[in-house]
C-alpha cells in the first residue's frame, strides 16, 4: 500500500501531533506491559547522539538501525508484539498513508532533573525516517517539555501527559527543554517505508562513562 498524499500532507503541515489516551487503541493492560518493560530495561547516560547533537538522556535500546535494522534486546519482541499490532500499525496509518511500516529504530528514554535532549532532526540521523511516534508515561513532572520548530509555524510547546502519544515529522528540528522535577520516561519509535540498508553510516553515541 503506497502512501495516501492527504495522510502525509497532514503530518506535513502539522509537524506535530498529539493523541490522548482515549483517542488511542491501546487497552490499560497494554500500557502497563509497555510500561513494565521500561522498567526492566538497563540504561546507558547519553551525552551525544550520533548527529553529534548534545544530549544529558538516560537510554535503553530496543532497535537500532546502524546498517540495517537489528533487535538489541532480549524484551524487543514483547515491545513489538504491542507497538507493531495490526491495530496500532492501523492507527499510524492515519498519518503515514499506510500499515506496511518499518519500525527501524526503538528506544526508551529517560530524564531525570537537569537532563536534556538537544536540538535535532531525526532524518540527520537516517533520512528513511517519516514519522517518531513517542510512548509517554509520566506526568508528574516540570520543564521537559518536547519543543518543535516548524519553518512555518514557528516554535510549538508540548507536556504530553501520562499514556499519551506524540507524534513528530522527522524533518521537524526539536529538542526537549531540561527537566526541572520528577522523571520523564517514553518509549521512542521511529518509522520508515523502508526495510533495507541505512542509506548513511553515522556516528556512535557518546556516553559519559
Amino acid at each position: 500500500m503506497m502512501p495516501s498524499a492527504q495522510t502525509r500532507q497532514d503530518l506535513t503541515q502539522a509537524g506535530t501531533l498529539l493523541y490522548a489516551q482515549e483517542q488511542l487503541p491501546l487497552q490499560e493492560s497494554e500500557w502497563d506491559i509497555l510500561e513494565s518493560l521500561l522498567d526492566e530495561v538497563s540504561y546507558d547516560h547519553v551525552v551525544s547522539g550520533d548527529a553529534s547533537e548534545d544530549h544529558s538522556v538516560y537510554v535503553a535500546r530496543f532497535v537500532n538501525d546502524v546498517e540495517r535494522p537489528v533487535d538489541l534486546n532480549a524484551l524487543t519482541d514483547k515491545v513489538k508484539q504491542i507497538v507493531l499490532s495490526e491495530k496500532m500499525l492501523k492507527f499510524y496509518s492515519t498519518f503515514t498513508g499506510t500499515d506496511v511500516l518499518c519500525l527501524r529504530r526503538c528506544q526508551a528514554n529517560m530524564l531525570l532533573p537537569g537532563d536534556y535532549i538537544g536540538l535535532h532532526k531525526d532524518q540527520d540521523s537516517n533520512p528513511d525516517y517519516i514519522a517518531t511516534v513517542v510512548f509517554h508515561f509520566d506526568e508528574r513532572y516540570q520543564g521537559g517539555e518536547f519543543v518543535t520548530y516548524h519553518p512555518e509555524q514557528g516554535a510549538q510547546h508540548f507536556h504530553p501527559v501520562a499514556r499519551s502519544v506524540l507524534v513528530n515529522n522527522c524533518e521537524i528540528p526539536h529538542e526537549v527543554t531540561p527537566l526541572t522535577k520528577g522523571k520523564r520516561k517514553t518509549l521512542a519509535c521511529f518509522l520508515s517505508l523502508d526495510f533495507g540498508e541505512s542509506p548513511t553510516r553515522r556516528q556512535s553515541f557518546r556516553l559519559s562513562n
